[in-house]
């Protein structure tokens, strides 16, 4: 079974420009809640006084998910997370070769020490533990294997991996999921982020490679380009997958809605499932097909998640696409009417007709 960690309320407000009020990150954990994912990231409570706030508030809100804080492999970050009365911890330290030697002036070995000694640290305090080596995709396969096991052996629950700068492509992630599924007995996570657009491919790869638990955003906000989308992963599990979790679906739109108000940041119309333009169909063979059956020009059906489908007036229109115009607006047409109307359509260079510029047309 595959389970969801959504991270809108710490990988989110790593977009840039983007914070949220302790009272939106409530709301917004509420419909994450009611949606239906498995673990809640609250958030990386060392940042400041209203993280710390908003991840106690939320840890302390009695939902079914469980709720994960963000920590560095110190122990001041753990603490802190303790005193917010969370259920998980997500240590993260990157052990590739250039970050050990460049920027931690540690060798694998201590840095195994450090980490193990934070695992068992969180471990003794009662916190379920997931450890990520970041930047996971590029460091050595070897040195991911030594750290992750070590973890293991501390405590840790899940280990995470993480595509941090988005580089990878499906059948790298794929194998490297695969070879890892067999080196480490354990639950892993995958975090893919969105740098070439590859995000929710990746994380399908994992998937379909083995990987149990998969971090998502509502709008896929996060660092640069973003994560994985809540609403693409789950619609692609539950269509080309057949998952079958008690997700409520029906709830995407409003989230993606809420967030992208409390964000500041738009959702482009094209955007897959809960974009302006997801179920809006426009050439004149489309809208005829889709009067006759929605499926021939749809993944999957408006309703599912309560989508508004939708039929657009301009020059690639057909017929069918005035018809139902008109039907909408109570005008019995008549084939002078549609003949009028088609003129006017066809002739208008650039942009969407409007129901008045129609009318207006059959005068």
């Amino acid at each position: 079974m595959v389970e969801i960690l959504d991270s809108t309320l710490r990988e989110g407000e790593q977009t840039p420009g983007v914070t949220f009020y302790v009272e939106e990150k409530i709301a917004i954990a509420n419909l994450l809640d009611g949606f239906g994912v498995d673990i809640i990231e609250a958030g990386h409570p060392m940042v400041s006084k209203d993280v710390f706030r908003g991840v106690k508030a939320i840890a302390n809100e009695g939902y079914n998910a469980e709720i994960l804080a963000h920590c560095r492999a110190v122990k001041e970050d753990i603490d802190m997370a303790v005193s917010c009365d969370v259920d998980w911890v997500g240590i993260f330290f990157c052990v590739s070769n250039p970050r050990l030697e460049r920027q931690f002036r540690l060798n694998l070995d201590k840095a195994v020490d450090l980490i193990t000694s934070m695992v068992e640290y969180a471990k003794e305090h009662g916190l379920k533990v997931r450890y990520t080596p970041e930047d996971t995709v590029r460091t050595d396969y070897a040195s991911v294997v030594k750290v992750s096991k070590a973890a293991v052996d501390a405590g840790a629950d899940r280990i995470s991996i993480a595509d941090t700068v988005g580089v990878a492509t499906p059948q790298k992630m794929y194998d490297l999921v695969n070879r890892l599924k067999s080196d480490l007995r354990v639950k892993l996570n995958v975090h893919c982020h969105n740098d070439l657009g590859l995000a929710t491919a990746n994380a399908l790869a994992a998937y379909e490679a083995g990987v149990t638990m998969i971090d998502t955003s509502v709008n896929g906000l996060g660092e640069r380009a973003g994560i994985t989308s809540l609403a693409e992963l789950c619609l692609a599990l539950h269509c080309l997958y057949e998952v079958r979790r008690d997700w409520g679906l029906e709830w995407l739109p409003i989230l993606s809605q809420v967030v992208s108000e409390f964000s500041g940041v738009g959702v482009s119309p094209n955007t897959p499932v809960v974009g302006e333009n997801a179920f809006s169909h426009n050439a004149g063979l489309h809208v005829a097909a889709v009067i006759h059956d929605p499926k021939y020009y749809e993944a999957f059906p408006a309703e599912l998640v309560k989508g508004k489908r939708k039929f657009v007036l301009d020059k690639m229109a057909g017929t069918q696409t005035i018809k139902q115009k008109m039907g909408q607006m109570n005008h019995v047409a008549c084939d002078e009417d549609i003949t009028r109307a088609m003129r006017y359509v066809k002739s208008k260079e650039k942009g969407i007709t409007s129901d008045m510029e129609l009318m207006n047309s059959l005068k």
